[in-house]
């Protein structure tokens, strides 16, 4: 994959983003009440800047956090320095996480797993949660559904994200229907202390996958699924015109 979320880094946690990690985290609290799952040690994968991270362990929770992007995870671990709270922060791809038994619950928000390029990938990363679960642990997720890409990020085509005195960001989105793959193509702008403005440009691809290549790759990792969600904090199921799926799988005990 291309190396992103380097320059786009200090633009990602200033924009609206972080706003959806503490949305789910949340409502999290609930959703395992409801699924009747007790969860000390959390797995964050795809953690970017941190945001869920340092919720969870406000909460309580021991927590790691693992991501590929630098950038990101020193935003994260000055989050974390921030509020006061100590989290585990590890560089490395979410397809090669080497974990053994150690989580209660292993989670990858905000359709991280769509970067995958393909099933493969998206059945390497799957085999790492399995074994980064404990006996009885739960795997969480959302994920873009094809529906999301092909049409919903297509109903504006390039479309602002932010605009104040300090960042200028603009996004342009396109969909190869062949390949099921949206591209996001990010510009944005940063003045410096100087007063000069910065230019930066990341190109960010997402595969779609269905339900049932989820699903089938979830249980040849050996996760049982448990739900597919059209809404975490709803928890109602998935409709065909849900834009994202929130999913649910388990190891067995």
């Amino acid at each position: 994959m291309e190396r992103i979320y380097e320059g786009f880094a200090g633009i990602y946690a200033a924009g609206p983003y972080p706003e959806f990690s503490r949305r789910i985290a949340g409502a999290l609290p609930a959703v395992l009440g409801f699924l009747g799952h007790e969860v000390r040690t959390v797995l964050d994968l795809c953690c970017g800047e941190g945001t869920f991270a340092v919720e969870m362990a406000r909460q309580g929770m021991e927590v790691t956090g693992v991501d590929r992007s630098p950038a990101m995870l020193e935003l994260a671990r000055r989050r974390a320095d921030d509020a006061g709270v100590g989290v585990r922060f590890v560089e490395t791809d979410v397809r090669e996480i080497r974990f053994d038994g150690e989580f209660d619950l292993v989670s990858c928000w905000y359709d991280s797993l769509n970067y995958l390029p393909d099933i493969d990938d998206l059945g390497r990363a799957f085999d790492g949660v399995g074994r980064a679960l404990r006996p009885g642990g739960l795997f969480m997720f959302d994920m873009n559904t094809i529906e999301g890409l092909a049409v919903r990020w297509q109903q504006h085509p390039s479309y602002e994200i932010q605009d104040t005195d300090r960042i200028f960001e603009v996004h342009r989105t396109s969909f190869d229907h062949e390949t099921r793959t949206a591209t996001l193509r990010i510009t944005g702008f940063v003045r410096d202390p100087d007063g000069r403005w910065r230019r930066i440009d990341e190109t960010h691809r997402e595969r779609g996958y269905t339900i049932t290549e989820i699903s089938s790759a979830l249980e040849r990792a050996g996760l049982r699924v448990r739900a597919l969600w059209g809404s975490l904090e709803e928890m109602r199921d998935l409709d065909t015109g849900d834009g994202r799926v929130w999913g649910v799988a388990g190891r067995a005990h």
